[in-house]
């Protein structure tokens, strides 16, 4: 689990305000999605990470990290994924006296993917960690707030992951 990405969380979390302004779609480099972000957001796109940010351009709002995987049947990719949050909720979230808060099977753009909700402690940041299989990469997608307004303007965001 990207413990500097949850100190970000934890310590940057303030409310930027939640517009409904919608910027253009943002694509990733080698065109494998799209994603549309509010404006003044700012999207860094590095080798297999997109951070997009706050407009101070500083604070993470959202963590998209995408690494090469080998080709998996359904069923290896459940396990693993069931194996990998198991990972997640054990040394990341109770280890650190966090509070699961939901652990589902969802869908992002048509695909099959898991959802972890929970709470971090002693701050209380509201975290959805998502992750998935496509295309020969597997994604995770991880944002928070102590903010519940931001925190729904996030779930928008990420409804828009569009695969190309």
């Amino acid at each position: 689990m990207k413990i500097k990405l949850l100190a970000i969380f934890i310590f940057g979390s303030l409310f930027w305000g939640t517009g409904s302004v919608w910027a253009l779609e943002h694509t990733q480099k080698d065109g494998l999605f799209s994603l549309n972000i509010p404006e003044g957001w700012k999207w860094f796109e590095y080798q297999e990470e997109i951070v997009i940010t706050y407009p101070d351009g500083k604070t993470a709002a959202i963590d998209i990290e995408l690494v090469p995987s080998r080709k998996l049947s359904q069923a290896d990719i459940k396990q693993t994924l069931k194996e990998g949050n198991d990972k997640i909720i054990k040394e990341g979230i109770h280890a650190h006296n966090g509070i699961l808060i939901d652990d589902k099977e969802t869908r992002l753009d048509g695909v099959y993917a898991t959802q972890l909700d929970f709470k971090t402690a002693p701050s209380a940041v509201y975290v959805t960690y998502i992750s998935f299989f496509n295309k020969g990469h597997v994604y995770t997608i991880t944002y928070g707030s102590r903010d519940d307004k931001m925190r729904l303007l996030m779930d928008d965001v990420v409804m828009t992951f569009k695969f190309r």
